[in-house]
C-alpha cells in the first residue's frame, strides 16, 4: 500500500514558509516544487506574507476567530520537505492558518503591545475596565504566539518534487472533496438561531417574543468565530427563511417543495439595505412582514420552477436576481443614466410587474452603450464582488460564462498584441 502521509512532526513556525504554488496567489511565475532557492525565497515569503497573502487568503476574520477562542490544532498543518534543504518546510495545506499566525506574531501582537504601553503612560486617560481588558488581550495574544512557535504538522510522504506532484492532488481531494461534509449554509445558521434562542430563553421570562440583542449576538458571535455582524445577518437570515417556509409551503404549486438552496434568497436579503426596505423589512424583524413574504411568494415561488433558470416563468428566474435588482437601483440612482429599471418591480403594485428577463436584457443592452471602458471597468468590478457563496451556490450557472470570458479574454489579448506588433 502506497503512502501518502507521514507522522506527525513538531516543526518550529518560522520554518514553515508559504507555498508560493498555490493557486490562490495566481502567481504567473509560481516556482513548482523543484527549485529550493525560489522555493524558500525570502523575498516569495514577504510578499506572500504581505500583500499577496491578504489579497489571496482574506486573512482578517481567521484572526479574529484565533485571537477570540485561542490556538485550537483541530486540524493538522500539511507541510513537505524538500530533499535539498532539510531544515525548511513548505505548507502544501494550511496557508491561511500560516498567515494568519504570522499577522498575529509580528502585526496584532506588536501593536497590542505598543497600545498597552500608551495607555499606562497616560492612565489617567483610560478607566480601570479599559485597561485591564487591554491587558487581557495582551495576555491572550502573548498565549498564542507561545502556544504556536512550535506546531505539530503532517509531512506528505514525498521523497522528489515529481512524487510531491503526483500525491498532492490526491491528498487534497481526499480533505477538500471526500473529507467531512459540511452542513450547509442553511443548516450551520440554523444551529446559529437555535443557540441564540436558548441564550435569549435563559435571559427572558419564558413566551418572551425572540428580538435581537447584541449581548447575545456577541456571545454567539465569540462561540462561532465569527464577526457580530456577520453572526447578526446570518440568525436574522435564518429566522426570516425558517419562518417564510413555515407560512408558505402549502401555497407552492403542485410538486414543489422548499430547498435548502432556497436559503440563498434570504441570505442575500439580508446583505441589500435598499432591497430590505423595498420589502419593509425593519432592522430588528425576526421575519419578514406579511406584505413583503407576499411580494417574495408572487415573484420567486408562485410557479413551477423547472431546473432550467432560463424556462423559469417566475419574475425573478433565479435567486442571484435579488442582487441584480440591487444593482439596477444603484446603476439608475447616477444621473447620467436617466433610468427607473429598479422601479419597474413595484412592490406595491407587485402583481403586475415584468419578468427580470424582460428588464434585465433592457438594462444590459443600455449599459453596453456605454463606453468600452466603462463596460470593462464595470465587469471587473462586478467579478471581484463574487464571493464563495455566490459561486457555490450558483456554480452551474457561472461555470459556463466563465469558460466562456476566459475564452474571450484570451482571444482580445491576442489581438492586441498583435496590433502592438
Amino acid at each position: 500500500m502506497e503512502s501518502f502521509l507521514k507522522s506527525k512532526v513538531e516543526i518550529a513556525l518560522d520554518d514553515l514558509y508559504p507555498d508560493p504554488n498555490n493557486p490562490r496567489l495566481g502567481l504567473d511565475d509560481a516556482p513548482g516544487y523543484d527549485n529550493v532557492d525560489k522555493l524558500f525565497s525570502e523575498e516569495s515569503r514577504e510578499l506572500i506574507f504581505g500583500r499577496l497573502g491578504q489579497d489571496a487568503y482574506g486573512v482578517d476574520e481567521l484572526v479574529s476567530a484565533i485571537v477570540g477562542q485561542g490556538w485550537m490544532p483541530i486540524d493538522n498543518i500539511l507541510v513537505w520537505q524538500h530533499p535539498g534543504d532539510g531544515g525548511k518546510w513548505v505548507v502544501v495545506e494550511g496557508n491561511r492558518r500560516r498567515l494568519a499566525l504570522e499577522r498575529i506574531r509580528h502585526d496584532v501582537l506588536p501593536k497590542a503591545e505598543r497600545k498597552l504601553a500608551r495607555m499606562r503612560d497616560k492612565s489617567g486617560q483610560f478607566t480601570a475596565q479599559d485597561l485591564k481588558a487591554q491587558e487581557n488581550l495582551n495576555l491572550r495574544l502573548k498565549k498564542i504566539a507561545d502556544d504556536t512557535a512550535v506546531l505539530d504538522v503532517i509531512p506528505v510522504d514525498a521523497e522528489s518534487a515529481d512524487e510531491l506532484d503526483r500525491k498532492l492532488p490526491r491528498v487534497l481531494a481526499v480533505r477538500h472533496i471526500t473529507g467531512a461534509k459540511k452542513w450547509g449554509y442553511y443548516a450551520e445558521d440554523l444551529w446559529l438561531l437555535q443557540r441564540y434562542s436558548h441564550l435569549f430563553q435563559g435571559k427572558h421570562e419564558p413566551d418572551t417574543p425572540l428580538t435581537w440583542d447584541d449581548g447575545l449576538i456577541g456571545h454567539v458571535a465569540d462561540e462561532a468565530c465569527l464577526s457580530p455582524t456577520k453572526t447578526k445577518r446570518q440568525l436574522k437570515s435564518s429566522s426570516w427563511f425558517s419562518h417564510f417556509k413555515a407560512e408558505w409551503e402549502d401555497e407552492l404549486p403542485e410538486g414543489q417543495e422548499f430547498r435548502d438552496e432556497d436559503y440563498y434568497l434570504f441570505s442575500l436579503i439580508s446583505q441589500k439595505p435598499w432591497v430590505r426596505r423595498q420589502l419593509s423589512i425593519d432592522d430588528q424583524a425576526t421575519r419578514i412582514p406579511p406584505e413583503g413574504e407576499r411580494v417574495l411568494f408572487d415573484w420567486v415561488f408562485n410557479l413551477p420552477r423547472p431546473r432550467s433558470a432560463d424556462d423559469n416563468e417566475n419574475v425573478f428566474y433565479r435567486h442571484e436576481n435579488i442582487k441584480v435588482w440591487d444593482d439596477m437601483n444603484r446603476y439608475d440612482q447616477k444621473p447620467e443614466n436617466n433610468t427607473s429599471f429598479a422601479a419597474r418591480f413595484d412592490v406595491e403594485d407587485h402583481e403586475n410587474v415584468p419578468r427580470m428577463h424582460e428588464v434585465e436584457a433592457e438594462w444590459l443592452s443600455h449599459k453596453a452603450r456605454t463606453k468600452p471602458a466603462d463596460v470593462m471597468d464595470s465587469l471587473l468590478r462586478r467579478l471581484k464582488e463574487l464571493g464563495a457563496e455566490t459561486l457555490v451556490n450558483e456554480g452551474d450557472y457561472f461555470k459556463g460564462m466563465l469558460t466562456e470570458l476566459e475564452l474571450l479574454t484570451s482571444k482580445y489579448l491576442k489581438m492586441i498584441e498583435a496590433a502592438e506588433g
